[in-house]
């Protein structure tokens, strides 16, 4: 039963860990697309971040 409980907090964290990395490498996309609209090499974004 102990080594259930242990293999159940390693997924849990391995996929808390993995959702975290998502959510950042998705906010660094908007910061970027942000930018460029800011400097005029898009056009405007209406997008509101998800995380």
């Amino acid at each position: 039963m102990l080594s259930r409980t242990a293999d159940r907090l390693f997924r849990m964290a391995r996929y808390t860990e993995r959702a975290e990395k998502t959510c950042v490498a998705g906010l660094s996309t908007q910061h970027r697309e942000r930018a460029q609209h800011a400097r005029g090499s898009l056009p405007p974004l209406n997008k509101e971040a998800v995380c």
